[in-house]
């Protein structure tokens, strides 16, 4: 499905992962707020008492990058809200400009509907923003809980008393530099291919499958699997990428 106003960087089934790009985009999104025992957005509900609506809608007038992932429905299944606090520092040297060090993005605050935590729509979601974002992206969890997954699964360190990257205002703060971030996305697909590219695996194990059985091959599921692979080969390891290739002459042999 697509929604007008948002660009959508990356699909993954039936779960599209894009940037908010005006107010309007959130008119075609379904957020379902939690209440009265029905799952749902509840963080900023609950602790601030406010709406969804208004909070997308201060982000993305304000000028915030806004990333959301939402189904074939439309409905809402997380989102990842940025703020710009530095920009990119560049320097100019016998009339070559050179870029000295990334811009830094505050990441403010991300949440999955609860019906779909514990699946990888969190993770993915911050890989592609962070990888759009091309800068540094520093956060203070609110728990410990938060902390330990953004040290474990999302590769944020501590800033350290010597880093010139931020200013002392985020010293506090956990950090995900620029090179990390920008190959998060990429180490996600190497380590869950399936949460990533879950066409392109299923397509591959079903005509291996196939394949090993001795049956024949439709031409169309070979140029369907080929479609796959086309858009998902800069997200593959060497291995896998080996793998697939090697499989794939066999296939057109």
């Amino acid at each position: 499905m697509c929604v007008k106003g948002i660009s959508v960087l990356h699909r993954a089934g039936t779960v599209s992962y894009g940037l908010l790009e005006s107010e309007e985009a959130l008119e075609g999104l379904r957020i379902e707020v939690g209440q009265s025992g029905a799952p749902g957005f509840n963080y900023f509900h609950n602790n601030f008492g406010m709406p969804y609506d208004f909070l997308m809608r201060s982000s993305v007038s304000s000028g915030h990058p806004l990333f959301v992932s939402f189904d074939t429905c439309g409905r809402m299944l997380g989102f990842a809200r940025f703020e710009k606090v530095s920009d990119n520092l560049e320097k100019i040297h016998r009339g070559k400009k050179s870029l000295v060090r990334h811009s830094v993005h505050l990441l403010r605050s991300i949440e999955v509907h609860p019906s779909f935590r514990n699946m990888g729509v969190g993770r993915l979601l911050f890989a592609i923003a962070a990888g759009h974002l091309y800068s540094n992206v520093v956060t203070k969890p609110d728990n410990p809980g938060a902390a330990r997954f953004f040290r474990q699964r999302l590769m944020f360190d501590t800033i350290c008393d010597t880093d010139c990257t931020v200013s002392l205002r985020y010293r506090d703060h956990l950090i995900l530099p620029y090179p990390k971030a920008r190959l998060l996305l990429r180490q996600l697909a190497g380590n869950y291919p399936r949460m990533v590219m879950p066409e392109l695996i299923d397509s591959y194990e079903s005509l291996r499958f196939r394949s090993n059985m001795g049956k024949s091959i439709p031409r169309d599921d070979i140029v369907t699997f080929e479609r796959y692979l086309t858009t998902s080969r800069h997200l593959l390891d060497r291995k896998l990428s080996e793998e697939i290739e090697q499989f794939l002459e066999t296939l057109c042999a």
